[in-house]
């Protein structure tokens, strides 16, 4: 096999989508998965020789990435991050624009790549939604817990340990009840949060 076939077979074996443009936007190599990537977006595969940018057909497609490849013609490297619907799924890409430069450092065309993060994105959802109900917990301890527990300490020093039929030790025992009551509510609360969390990605 020629080295041409060689690369050509390498890069269709890469699940992330790979393309080159040169500097009118026309598509000079591609993958497999570039043309199946794209195909979500404008509903048909582009090929070698097509506009990159579908000759405008799309405007939604146009208005996602013709100011990414015309920054990258000006010289830019740089990634987006791009969401597109898959069935009833949101999956999200990012997509890197590298400018390839000839041996007089001008701008030839433009080097893609794209990356599935989606499962990143899931990840990263996750642990933000565990440290917002982690804060709502050490919320919960450091306010509602404390007040019961002040209550209560507040109330033991009124209790009389030297006569135990003083009527006051009676107000006192009551009212420990009820904030013990309160006490277990709060953490019942905390628990049940706890539980929400689940196990840490």
């Amino acid at each position: 096999m020629t080295k041409e076939q060689n690369l050509s077979i390498l890069i269709n074996n890469i699940d992330d989508p790979i393309w080159l443009v040169d500097t009118n936007l026309s598509i000079l190599t591609c993958n497999h998965s570039f043309k199946k990537w794209v195909s979500h977006f404008i509903g048909i595969e582009l090929a070698e020789g097509s506009h990159v940018l579908f000759e405008g057909k799309n405007k939604s497609y146009l208005d996602k990435f013709e100011m990414c490849y015309r920054l990258a013609l000006d010289g830019r490297t740089f990634r987006t991050v791009e969401d597109m619907q898959v069935g009833h799924e949101t999956r999200y890409t990012t997509v890197s624009f590298q400018p390839v430069m000839d041996s007089q450092d001008n701008v030839i065309g433009v080097s893609c790549h794209a990356r599935d993060i989606t499962e990143q994105r899931k990840h990263l959802r996750k642990i933000e939604e565990q440290n917002a109900a982690l804060r709502e917990i050490a919320f919960i301890e450091s306010h509602k817990l404390r007040g019961p527990v002040a209550t209560i300490m507040g109330l033991e020093q009124l209790f009389n340990f030297q006569d135990f039929s003083d009527p006051v030790n009676k107000i006192v025992i009551e009212g420990v009840a009820k904030v013990s009551n309160d006490l277990d509510l709060v953490i019942r609360e905390v628990v049940r949060k706890s539980n929400e969390i689940g196990p840490l990605p």
